[in-house]
């Protein structure tokens, strides 16, 4: 039993020596019921509650802040408490373990001594043992010599003719039968899952899906990053010339044609549901509005799960939130970019009211406000397929894009902007297509939209793009089997 608290604790100690993301609740599991549950369990659950508190705060602040450096060293310093009191119960118990073997080797000793006292009674013993398998042996001894006689008076009935030989192949089954059989249920079960997963396939993996199912227009396609998006997501910085920020330019271009009237637009972008990239097309939307000289500003009204200070690695001390509740004011929440003209307000801290906020006067007034002072003004929204927190903005913008992301959004999304359009009247949504594979890359309008554009590269020889790639069409069986489609 000692060893085995010893054990546990051995565990237990390794694990949070090792592992900086141990999960805390199964190492208090392993203690139930041990000697020590009570002193450690609570130690461990101290520990487990400044995780928590870093996780939270995490949300609005960046990981270099003080605030979080602060909490990892009190996340260490508990850590290594725990590791030292845990090594000074190991070593309680090492020494209780060495003192009850010390006993039983004395013990064992004494009876070593006295060992005389027993030595007839043991010779008894043995002596009542021999006599029994003395005559279990004589009687074996009869049996045998019965059998003896018995079998020398048998005669068989039968005579072998011919030793048995053993075949060069079984008789059956046959191998090739089973060969043959077995190769015929894997190709019709192969092709029976690979159909399954074609028909069954929910999702949007190419434009074309949405032209089916939506009579919106669609004013870009943008291709599949070819490596992690990094927490600064703004590309068009870092790669003008790659596949991604010419997307971005011939979307700029579209958008004149379904407005070109003067004066400053409301562009407000969401999606269905996070993950979909809304944050990233508003952003980088953002950089090549402000390249063609124009004043741009973003504003981050997902204020339940704000992402625009992570892109700009900033804080989200103060923001959109803050602006709504009259604590600060607009001017005091504007932050300039590394972009030249483009500027960007963040969420501000998470308010227990975020639909109520955006309903009030106050935030028309910081929309005609910035306006006033920008060319464009771009909304990240929530995604309306979960809350309506975003339709307010979408209602009053001059470009409302819906954003899909493909191998990722489902088909039946595709109904949200046909009830956009239908029920709430916003005939002038439009829609974007994220994260579109690299066969999909290049893209034309074939049901009389006017406002195409190709990218791809001028063809071999040019290099205009940085990340120019060869664009390949999959066969049927490649599309089912997901060949030809590495995620980047």
């Amino acid at each position: 039993m000692l060893q085995m608290e010893f054990n546990i604790l051995t565990e237990i100690a390794k694990s949070l020596e090792q592992d900086n993301e141990v999960d805390i609740y199964r190492l208090i599991a392993i203690l139930a019921g041990s000697e020590f549950s009570g002193m450690v369990s609570r130690m461990l659950q101290n520990l487990q509650d400044l995780l928590i508190e870093r996780e939270q705060l995490l949300y609005q602040v960046t990981p270099e802040s003080s605030q979080i450096q602060a909490l990892n060293h009190q996340i260490n310093i508990q850590r290594k408490l725990v590791v030292e009191s845990i090594t000074t119960l190991k070593n309680n118990l090492d020494a209780r373990i060495k003192e009850i073997l010390s006993k039983i080797e004395s013990y064992e000793g004494i009876l070593l001594n006295h060992g005389g006292r027993y030595s007839l009674i043991e010779y008894s013993m043995l002596q009542r043992v021999h006599t029994i398998n003395e005559r279990f042996y004589n009687q074996l001894v009869e049996k045998k010599a019965e059998y003896s006689i018995s079998k020398a008076g048998y005669v068989s009935q039968s005579v072998i003719l011919e030793r048995s030989r053993v075949p060069g192949q079984p008789i059956s089954p046959k191998p090739r039968g089973v060969y043959a059989s077995s190769l015929l249920a894997a190709l019709f079960l192969g092709i029976g899952v690979f159909l399954l997963k074609y028909l069954f396939y929910n999702e949007i993996p190419s434009l074309h899906d949405i032209l089916k199912y939506t009579q919106a227009p669609v004013i870009g396609v943008i291709p599949k990053y070819k490596s992690e998006i990094p927490p600064n997501q703004l590309l068009v910085l870092k790669k003008p010339k790659s596949l991604i920020s010419e997307s971005l330019r011939a979307i700029r271009t579209n958008l004149q044609f379904i407005n070109n009237d003067p004066g400053p637009k409301l562009v407000a972008v969401t999606s269905t549901i996070s993950g979909e990239g809304k944050t990233f097309f508003a952003m980088n939307l953002a950089g090549i509005l402000a390249f063609s000289n124009k004043k741009v500003i973003v504003i981050d009204f997902d204020m339940r799960k704000p992402k625009i200070h992570l892109g700009f690695n900033v804080e989200n001390i103060n923001g959109v939130s803050t602006i709504l509740s009259n604590i600060d004011t607009i001017d005091d929440c504007i932050q300039p970019s590394r972009v030249k003209n483009l500027d960007f307000i963040t969420a501000g801290p998470v308010p227990p009211n975020p639909s109520e906020l955006i309903l009030t006067p106050r935030m028309d007034e910081m929309i005609n406000y910035l306006k006033s002072k920008y060319d464009y003004v771009i909304v990240d929204n929530p995604p309306v397929g979960i809350v309506t927190d975003g339709m307010k903005s979408i209602l009053m913008a001059d470009y409302p894009i819906y954003i899909f992301k493909a191998n990722y959004s489902k088909r039946m999304f595709i109904q949200n902007v046909n009830r956009l359009i239908g029920e709430s009247h916003i005939s002038k949504l439009s829609v974007v297509l994220n994260a579109v594979d690299k066969e999909y890359s290049s893209y034309g309008y074939d049901k009389g939209y006017s406002y195409g554009y190709y990218y791809g590269g001028y063809g071999s020889g040019y290099g205009y793009y940085d990340d120019q790639i060869n664009i390949v069409k999959r066969s049927f069986w490649k599309r089912i089997l997901g060949l030809g489609s590495k995620k980047l």
